[in-house]
């Protein structure tokens, strides 16, 4: 199994550039399934998840509402919260660490689901020395919800606190956590080469400028939204990022972001 290596902080929040969570992710592909790589296709996130990473995946009611789409567990505790549908209130069950907690919701919403299956996966791999606690000296932690996530639509999908000029403002822990999270599950989702194969392709390209103008863009991202099992939105989203919109010629982007260095960056 691929580990990869980064560095943190001293309160344990990764220090990543998009550069290093893209290599990751391909690093990952290669190890898992790497024909996806030369073949572009549908990855099978829950399967990574389950199978690969070792993680639990559960389902159930996480709010009354549907607000938290997804939870990863990094300590054993018998306080993660759900909603009791039948008894229209919120208790506390149990799930041990490596327990990837998904809402009911998401059962009848694949490509909400899937994202949030890589999401989730993003957490895990990077940010288990920012969740963990030694079970020996959880007495020393007055809240031990913190020992796991809680991931609403906009950590996942993004629109929070997005800026006029199309950035968003990361300034707290959790800003960057989940922004680490939801890059790393774009580009598990739709790997680097795998898009460079799709979207760089020449004769794609001069097919959709002459028979979509004007939605050259939109045709794109629903063909790398077929190919990749996502929705449209995400595939628009993961085209500009790797700079294969049509705005410009294609190109391969380095997109960098360190802990507190810059303050803003593209909103995903």
């Amino acid at each position: 199994m691929y580990e990869p290596q980064f560095r943190c902080r001293s309160n344990g929040v990764p220090i990543l550039s998009h550069e290093d969570i893209e290599s990751d992710a391909e690093m990952f592909i290669r190890d898992f399934d790497p024909d996806v790589l030369s073949n572009p296709k549908e990855v099978n996130i829950e399967e990574f998840a389950e199978f690969y990473l070792g993680l639990t995946p559960e389902y159930n009611n996480l709010t009354h509402c549907g607000l938290i789409l997804g939870r990863m567990v990094f300590n054993d505790s018998n306080k993660v919260p759900v909603y009791d549908a039948e008894a229209k209130r919120a208790e506390y069950i149990f799930a041990g660490r490596g327990t990837v907690m998904i809402d009911n919701t998401l059962l009848t919403d694949e490509h909400r689901f899937r994202s949030t299956m890589g999401h989730e996966s993003g957490h895990w791999i990077y940010q288990q020395s920012y969740f963990y606690r030694d079970p020996n000296q959880l007495f020393l932690f007055d809240n031990l919800e913190q020992t796991s996530t809680a991931c609403r639509k906009t950590d996942i999908e993004g629109g929070e606190a997005a800026q006029s000029n199309g950035r968003k403002q990361l300034c707290s822990d959790h800003d960057w956590l989940e922004h680490q999270a939801k890059y790393f599950s774009a580009a598990i989702l739709m790997p680097r080469t795998a898009m460079r194969q799709v979207c760089g392709d020449k004769e794609l390209r001069k097919r959709l400028r002459e028979e979509f103008p004007g939605f050259e863009l939109e045709m794109l991202a629903a063909e790398v939204a077929e190919i990749f099992n996502v929705s449209s939105e995400s595939a628009k989203i993961r085209i500009k990022q790797l700079g294969f919109d049509f705005a410009r010629s294609p190109v391969k982007q380095k997109t960098l972001f360190t802990i507190g260095y810059p303050s803003s960056v593209i909103s995903l």
